[in-house]
Order: structure tokens, then C-alpha cells, then sequence
């Protein structure tokens, strides 16, 4: 999904047509419902779908407001175009019972459409603390979806403005783009990958596309391998969407272009982005089908990290990544997803945005795996093992485990060694 409201001037063939191109299929509409209705046609035209952004199914109290809700309903439901409906970005934690309530209303006179509201990706807004936050909007909103936006990658302040909130906010630098990863981000994931688990929501992550000031601190830069990092750490949480925050460029104070220009030309980072959606097109539907069963990271940590840690398990007992015994290389974030029929995967993302990795999965005896291809979404048997994995700055990789025979091991197995990691 492109997140910011398209702009009516935006209201072109050739601007929906850029966007779907992209791999775009949902966008959010303007305000006006004039504006609306001329979007609507012109996304079922291009085979992309909307999400009503109608002032008047804010959530609000009154007779009145409830009439006004029901007219917009009844004014867009039945358009072919229409995906769902705009509630609320962010709210207080004070704000939850009427954004409740909102969403209440929409599912009983919508339920085929998706009544929409993201979440705040670190912060205690009105909460006891983020934890806090987060488990009461997923159990009182109950929404059809955990969207948050939370971002990696912020810019190095000059030193001068260097503050407490820069030395609390920094996990790790990458000294290649001036920036450094963030140490709520993987905080953010854990947290929303838990309300996911406990209130059976699927989760919905946020890919950064335009680089911006916000508040104290500088969100980007923004280049392919950091959007392929938050796209692909999605995935290894087992998202079920990606959305670009901007679609559209804003003239706010310290912002950058978006996906679209101030014009509705595609930007270089529209195209970055179609290269991304071309692998998710693939990746995303297979993922989709799959149940999330644990995240590790290697390497480098930040707050809410689960250290990869291999350690003996007495006969019989089962974990969550087996059965990958061990890993050596660059640091990885390691997503481990069972499908329907209960075979295990591992969606493997470099964690690093500025430089390429090499990782060695070590296997339990009587395992290989084989990879599931970003192309086609065809399986290619992995031979080697330990098995050698090559990702791009940001980049992430598919794989399934699959028993061998003795026989077979010995072909391809090598002596196994004690392994580590780097970073």
C-alpha cells in the first residue's frame, strides 16, 4: 500500500497507472468525495483498489456524526475499487474507545471492507509503556490487522546536538550512509509479533520512502537496501503487507520527495520500490500461508532482539529454529515460518543496509534445505553443507527444510565444525 492521501491535482490516468507499474495495489484517496469518486474510477481502470479517506468516517459521537458515517459508507461501498476505509493514524491511547467504536460501526455496515487505523511503533502515548500501548490496541480495538509504522535507519545529528535522546535512541551506527539503526526498531516487531501471536491478528509493517525530519530526529536516508531491509524484515515476522510511507511528496518543513513527485512523476525511489514489490509479488503470497514461529538475530543487538542461541535440547524436545544448529558469517536476522502442512522455512535478512553478507547455516544431521526463489517461487536444493547464503545490503532469502536420507547426507555433508559469528 502507498500511505498519504493522492493529492486531487494526482488525479490522472498516467499517475495510477505509474502507481500499479510499481506494484502498488492499494493507495489512500483525497478528501473531497467528488475527488474520490473520479479516483475510484480511475484505480479500478488501472486494477489498483482505495482506501476511503472521507472526513466523515473519522470517529466521532452524535446522531449526526453517526448519519454522516453511514452516508459515506453507503456512498462507496459498492464500488468496485473500494478496498476499505480510512479511521485514524496513530491514536492516543485515550482516543482507543472511540476509534473502538468507529471500527465496530464499519464492520457491521461494511464487513467485506477494511475499516483501517495504524498504530504508534514506539512511545507510550498515554499508556503505562509501549508494551502497554500496543496490547491494548490490538485487545480493544480488535482491528482487522496490526499496522505500525516504525523506521531502522535515522541520520548521525551533528555532535553538537547530540542529546539524550540520540544516546537512548542509538543501537548501532552505519557509518556508510552517516545514519544509525535504531534501537527501538526491533522492539517495535517483537512487541506487535507478540499482540500478533496472543490476539490472532496478522501484522501489516511500514517501509520508509521518504526521508524526513520528525521531531528530534531525521528519519532516512532512504536508498533501495534500506527500503529492502524493512520490506524483508517483514516478511521474517510473517507480515501479511508492506506499506511506503510517503507515496505522495508533502511540503512540510525538512521533507524529501516520496515515491511520487510534487507533480505525480514517478521518483528514482518509485522504481526502487517496483524492484522490491517484483520479489514480494513472489515472496509475499507463499509467506502469507505460513505461521511465524520465532525471529533471531546474530551479531549486532538492540533493545527487544532475541539472540540466536544453540544449545543442547534432550531428545525429542522441539524448537522454534530447528533445525538450523548454528550460524557463522555477518549478522542476520533469521524469521522462522511453518506452512499448512507444517514444513519449517527460515527467511534470512542481512541486517546491514550499506554492505553485502555471507552466512554458513549449520544443520542438525538428516536436515538440507532448499531455496524457495524470489523469480518463480520454485524450490532449488541447496547442496552444500554447511549451507553458504550471499545477501545484498538489506536483501533476504527464502529457504525450506527438508529431511534427507543417510545416504544422501553423506554425499553432501562435509566435516562439520564448531561455528560463530561476526559483527
Amino acid at each position: 500500500m502507498g500511505f498519504g492521501q493522492l493529492p486531487a491535482a494526482f488525479t490522472k490516468r498516467e499517475v495510477f497507472e505509474a502507481i500499479r507499474a510499481a506494484g502498488i495495489n492499494v493507495f489512500m484517496t483525497a478528501s473531497d468525495p467528488k475527488t474520490i469518486h473520479k479516483q475510484l474510477d480511475l484505480a479500478q481502470k488501472a486494477g489498483i483498489r482505495a482506501l476511503i479517506c472521507d472526513p466523515r468516517l473519522a470517529p466521532s459521537v452524535g446522531a449526526r456524526a453517526t448519519a454522516a458515517r453511514k452516508a459515506a459508507v453507503a456512498e462507496y461501498r459498492e464500488h468496485p475499487a473500494t478496498f476499505g476505509f480510512y479511521v485514524k493514524d496513530e491514536p492516543l491511547a485515550s482516543q482507543f474507545p472511540e476509534v473502538a467504536q468507529a471500527i465496530h460501526a464499519l464492520r457491521e455496515e461494511a464487513p467485506e471492507k477494511v475499516a483501517y487505523v495504524n498504530s504508534f511503533g514506539c512511545g507510550q502515548w498515554g499508556a503505562a509503556s509501549f508494551f502497554e500501548y500496543a496490547e491494548t490496541f490490538a485487545r480493544d480495538l480488535r482491528p482487522a490487522f496490526l499496522s505500525f509504522d516504525a523506521y531502522p535507519i535515522s541520520r548521525i545529528p551533528p555532535r553538537a546536538s547530540w542529546s539524550q535522546f540520540y544516546e537512548a535512541d542509538r543501537g548501532y551506527e552505519v557509518p556508510e550512509l552517516g545514519a544509525y539503526y535504531r534501537d527501538s526498531y526491533a522492539e517495535a516487531w517483537e512487541t506487535f509479533w507478540l499482540m500478533g501471536w496472543k490476539y490472532r491478528l496478522p501484522l501489516w509493517g511500514f517501509v520508509l520512502a521518504t526521508p524526513h525530519q520528525h521531531s528530534i530526529w531525521f528519519y532516512g536516508p532512504v536508498t533501495e537496501s534500506t527500503m529492502r531491509l524493512e520490506a524483508f524484515t517483514g516478511l521474517a515476522y510473517g507480515a501479511h503487507a508492506t506499506q511506503y510511507f510517503t507515496l505522495p511528496t508533502f511540503s512540510f518543513p525538512g521533507w524529501q520527495s516520496g515515491l511520487l513527485d510534487s507533480e505525480g512523476r514517478p521518483t528514482p525511489r518509485l522504481d526502487a520500490c517496483r524492484q522490491i514489490n517484483r520479489d514480494l509479488a513472489v515472496l509475499g503470497p507463499i509467506v502469507r500461508e505460513m505461521t511465524s514461529t520465532g525471529v533471531y538475530y546474530t551479531g549486532l543487538f538492540t533493545s527487544g532482539c532475541r539472540r540466536f542461541a544453540a544449545v543442547a535440547r534432550p531428545a525429542g524436545l522441539l524448537s522454534s529454529h530447528q533445525p538450523v544448529a548454528g550460524f557463522e558469517g555477518d549478522p542476520v536476522l533469521a524469521g522462522f515460518l511453518k506452512d499448512a502442512r507444517g514444513e519449517g522455512h527460515v527467511m534470512l535478512v542481512n541486517r546491514s543496509p550499506a554492505r553485502a553478507a555471507r552466512v554458513r547455516l549449520a544443520l542438525e544431521m538428516g536436515w538440507a534445505v532448499d531455496e524457495v526463489l524470489k523469480t518463480t517461487g520454485a524450490r532449488y536444493p541447496m547442496r552444500r553443507v554447511p549451507v553458504e547464503v550471499d545477501l545484498e545490503p538489506g536483501d533476504g532469502r527464502l529457504f525450506r527444510f527438508r529431511r534427507i536420507a543417510a545416504a544422501e547426507e553423506g554425499k553432501i555433508a562435509p566435516k562439520r565444525k564448531r561455528i560463530g559469528m561476526r559483527g
